[in-house]
């Protein structure tokens, strides 16, 4: 054993570590983030309950229901980041079986957080001026939906698909028309619906938003698959 070591010195081999094998290969930053979750995963999931929870509030005004919990409010931004949070860790341990596990999650997550936001600045403008269908609806449904749209952007850039390139002309210009494809989907279904007097007893605002729960949900699967196959196409 030392005669090799000897001539290894001597014609300038380096010695190969008794725990190489071939193949192998030291594991880097990168794959030591896949195994190990995130402090910012963490971190997003736990603000995106935390801003759900008072996005909430302006919904649950303008229904009209359940308002004898309403002095109860503020155990929603104790609940909800606690649930959010459980949702990436645990989607952070299926992603060893599939790492759709852990897109959906996070798309799931934004796409809650967006629809929150739609929901919220609709509901707050149609509570102040007691508004719930015709075209001023759909002027309302405008403001609503596309600042979710510009949220949603950010968010599924970074977070939800991790696409490291900077924001380009082109790719803004691809999330804008599957953005206004997803609008005219929402509005036409969200017009349609309450342009028809309310159904199930139901009082206006809350067929504002079943119909709103409908269309949202069209354009969800719709946004979706334009994001994925469209617009951060890796």
């Amino acid at each position: 054993m030392k005669k090799v070591f000897w001539v290894r010195r001597l014609i300038g081999k380096p010695l190969v570590s008794k725990t190489s094998t071939a193949g192998s290969s030291p594991a880097g930053p990168a794959a030591l983030r896949k195994k190990h979750m995130r402090k910012k995963d963490l971190i997003l999931g736990f603000l995106i309950g935390l801003i759900i929870s008072f996005l909430i509030w302006p919904v649950w005004l303008n229904l009209h229901i359940l308002l004898n919990f309403w002095s109860y409010r503020w155990l929603l931004i104790i609940i909800l980041p606690i649930l959010t949070l459980a949702v990436v860790v645990v989607a952070h341990l299926l992603k060893k079986i599939t790492n759709l596990f852990w897109q959906l999650a996070k798309y799931g997550l934004v796409g809650i957080l967006n629809t929150l936001i739609d929901f919220g600045i609709l509901n707050f403008l149609s509570y102040l001026t007691k508004i719930y269908q015709g075209g001023w609806l759909v002027v309302f449904n405008f403001f609503a939906f596309f600042t979710a749209n510009i949220n949603s952007y950010f968010w599924n850039k970074y977070w939800t698909f991790e696409s490291s390139e900077k924001a380009k002309t082109q790719e803004f210009i691809k999330f804008f028309t599957v953005s206004v494809v997803g609008f005219l989907l929402n509005s036409a279904v969200l017009f349609g619906i309450t342009s028809i007097h309310p159904q199930f007893n139901l009082s206006a605002s809350q067929w504002e938003n079943v119909a709103k729960v409908i269309g949202t949900f069209i354009y969800l699967v719709w946004n979706f698959v334009g994001y994925k196959f469209f617009v951060f196409k890796k």
